[in-house]
């Protein structure tokens, strides 16, 4: 009797258990985060109305702090943490994020990650801003999340978790697309020119006319769920009085293969529902009571390669009646690189042939 204790039978079983899993509604989401609009102006623009037609508006969805950076480190985090400010004039600046994130999540699952950085010099840069001016300052850390986290910035994996918007489609060109990214415009295009120009779109309509098309081939191409939302709403009811709008009110789109195009929901979301929705899609454990207890954006339909419905089936999204796989299917389900899968066979064959 031959006993399969070969190391060559080992690395195949080790490489299969450590692949990471196939996600439930998507294989890839990136997060568009822009600055401090409301909901109905943001709308009236023709560069988002023309994402909206691809995809889903969220009518009800709500940023969670008038703190820029909070809502940034909440995605990431599952926390509002009232410790993370830039500082003013009576409160020193704090844009360290020292507890575990969604990365630490995703690192430990196998899955990967990376952020493309608008006017960011690349190179793991730890100033607040560059250019290092307030008055000509393109980049920030506060709207960086990547480079609010203590574990990862100044590591030698920054520099290629850091990167530029320029990898970005270098990445989507060679196929390799990370399963979690954020896309940070610059602080022309991310319309956070809404405090100082009365029209903050100026820069940003153009900008997103210009991409808008990029995102949409880079989400069909990677199976990737694409989320383009603001931080907080322009209006507080102090500084920018409401009026017609709501307080916190933001607009959220949503666009990929498993989005039915040209749709709202009228759910209530708020920025948790990301990070509950990234845990929901890779079985990942939640980071805190808060996330825990968020909607995800469950109205997405099933990954065609986790799909164990009918093919008869149909799924126009929310309330159609499909059955997703659920969180132990989908931790056990696992996705193999076809070049992986090759070097594990012609291992095995080696090895048979031998005994």
């Amino acid at each position: 009797m031959v006993k399969f204790t070969s190391p060559l039978v080992l690395l195949a079983a080790t490489a299969l258990a450590s692949a990471a899993p196939k996600g439930k509604w998507f294989d890839s989401i990136g997060i568009i985060m822009a600055e401090n609009e409301d909901f109905l102006l943001t709308i009236q623009q023709l560069p988002y109305q023309a994402l909206i037609s691809q995809g889903l508006l969220a009518t009800n969805y709500f940023g969670l702090s008038h703190t820029s950076e909070q809502n940034y480190a909440a995605i990431l985090t599952g926390v509002l943490d009232p410790n993370i400010y830039r500082g003013d004039a009576s409160t020193p600046a704090n844009l360290n994020i020292t507890y575990p994130t969604i990365l630490d999540q995703l690192k430990a699952n196998g899955l990967t990650y990376k952020q493309y950085t608008e006017s960011y010099p690349g190179g793991c840069y730890l100033a607040d801003m560059y250019p290092d001016d307030p008055v000509t300052a393109l980049y920030y850390k506060r709207h960086s999340p990547f480079n609010m986290v203590s574990a990862l910035r100044g590591t030698p994996e920054c520099t290629t978790a850091i990167g530029t918007y320029d990898d970005f489609a270098k990445d989507v060109a060679s196929g390799s697309l990370p399963n979690y990214f954020w896309i940070i415009p610059n602080d022309l295009h991310n319309t956070h020119t809404a405090d100082t120009s009365p029209n903050p779109f100026v820069d940003a309509d153009p900008w997103t006319a210009t991409e808008g098309p990029k995102w949409l081939a880079a989400a069909q191409k990677a199976n990737a769920l694409f989320i383009n939302t603001w931080d907080e709403s322009r209006c507080d009811n102090q500084k920018y009085p409401c009026g017609d709008h709501k307080d916190q009110q933001i607009a959220t789109i949503l666009w990929g293969p498993m989005v039915q195009k040209n749709t709202t929901s009228d759910k209530y979301w708020n920025h948790f529902s990301i990070a509950r929705t990234v845990e929901d899609n890779w079985g990942l454990k939640p980071l805190s009571t808060a996330d825990a207890n968020a909607t995800a954006f469950d109205f997405l339909m099933a990954n065609p390669s986790n799909d164990t419905s009918s093919s008869s089936g149909s799924n126009n999204g929310a309330g159609s009646g499909r059955t997703h796989p659920n969180v132990a299917t989908s931790l056990v389900k696992a996705s193999i690189d076809p070049v992986l899968m090759g070097a594990m066979v012609g291992l095995l064959s080696v090895f048979y042939s031998a005994i």
